[in-house]
């Protein structure tokens, strides 16, 4: 999916503002027509529809909220775009916080539906690696939700440098060290545990562009647009269900391309897929690859017969500072989670603990340079 909920991207200069959902204003629900008034050109969206049924806890903000945060919707506050909606950034008026509002029109099916996809999975998760839906707007024309902030932007923004420009903005980015990737690896993994085994739902769409980075660097989930719900058979067993093909191209599982099958395995392949993309700085899916290698796994099927090649994938900007053993174990991992047979690839509890076995290896210290100092009766190493 093009989406990328770059609802957390602090677009250019605005690492500095972190938003505390908490500290959101909790505006309340209008309970006439008049706010449309304020905005001209905007009244159509003036009148929100009720929602009384609304489980939830989270903020209904007003449609002017949204236009006078984001400056009428202007394009300095334009930070991404996908298949069916814009992102911007914006600004509420009490206390200055900064949200992300994500804008859908109703007038478009798969729109609205990934609307509701998301604040049906997202309105009770709590969870420090799931992304916080802080508020939300439903109107006749246009629905809007809200999420938390985060500075340091998308995954893919600090993997690869074609992604570190948005609408001409210059992203945060720094290089990830081995031990970064492997805290996200860690982080990753518990927030899809908590998918599967909290909010009982499938993400279908796990990708390092899905993976948001908060101030600490701290991995959380987000675009559950195409999530659904786990369906279980009469015996409490997870069955497969058929989908339209959802995801995004090289880490859809093949169960998933091929019948359009998806199951909690499907994630799990799409881990897999995201840990090789962690380890070798590779993108998932490359078309400036060699024919029938374009796929990231294809690419690297020598590695999984010959282990002592895989210091020659890791990312160059690791350099040499990463573990061996962590390295095989993480490769060992991604491969029993992208095998090609749906019910054989572990549970997200387990890939989980397998990857925290990874990250237990240090890397090894480099030994210190001694440089030898001569003077005229002596020679020194320092």
């Amino acid at each position: 999916m093009s989406n990328r909920f770059l609802c957390c991207l602090g677009g250019g200069g605005s690492s500095k503002v972190m938003q505390d959902p908490s500290e959101l204003p909790q505006q309340q629900q209008p309970s006439d027509s008049s706010d449309s008034s304020d905005t001209p050109g905007q009244q159509s969206e003036g009148d929100d529809e009720a929602d009384d049924e609304d489980p939830s806890s989270i903020v209904k903000f007003r449609w002017n909220d949204v236009v006078e945060g984001t400056d009428n919707f202007a394009i300095t506050h334009l930070i991404g775009q996908g298949t069916y909606g814009k992102v911007y950034r914006c600004k509420f008026p009490e206390g200055h916080k900064v949200g992300a509002a994500k804008i859908h029109s109703n007038g478009i099916t798969d729109g609205l539906s990934e609307t509701v996809a998301e604040t049906t999975t997202l309105y009770a998760a709590d969870h420090p690696n799931v992304i916080k839906l802080v508020g939300k707007y439903y109107g006749m024309e246009k629905s809007v939700l809200v999420y938390e902030f985060m500075p340091n932007g998308s995954l893919d923004h600090h993997l690869f440098a074609h992604a570190r420009q948005v609408q001409g903005l210059t992203l945060p980015t720094r290089v990830l060290d081995w031990n970064t990737r492997l805290r996200i690896a860690v982080g990753v993994a518990e927030g899809l545990v908590y998918v599967h085994q909290g909010l009982y739902a499938i993400h279908r769409d796990i990708k390092v562009e899905n993976i948001l980075l908060d101030k600490d660097f701290v991995p959380k989930l987000t675009d559950f647009g195409f999530a659904t719900k786990i369906v279980y058979n009469s015996d409490g067993v997870e069955r497969l269900r058929e989908f339209n093909t959802r995801g995004t191209q090289g880490y859809i599982a093949p169960e998933a391309d091929e019948f359009a099958l998806v199951s909690t395995k499907s994630d799990i392949y799409s881990y897999g897929v995201l840990l090789l993309v962690l380890l070798t700085g590779r993108k998932a899916y490359d078309l400036a690859r060699p024919v029938a290698k374009e796929k990231l796994t294809d690419w690297l099927m020598p590695v999984w017969t010959r282990l002592e090649y895989a210091p020659m994938i890791v990312d160059v900007a690791l350099g040499n500072k990463y573990s061996i053993e962590g390295l095989n174990k993480l490769l060992q991992t991604a491969r029993m989670c992208i095998n090609p047979q749906a019910l054989e690839r572990p549970a997200m509890d387990f890939v989980e603990t397998m990857v925290r076995e990874a990250a237990a290896f240090p890397v090894p210290k480099e030994p210190l340079v001694k440089e030898r100092i001569s003077t005229s009766t002596s020679t020194y190493e320092v």
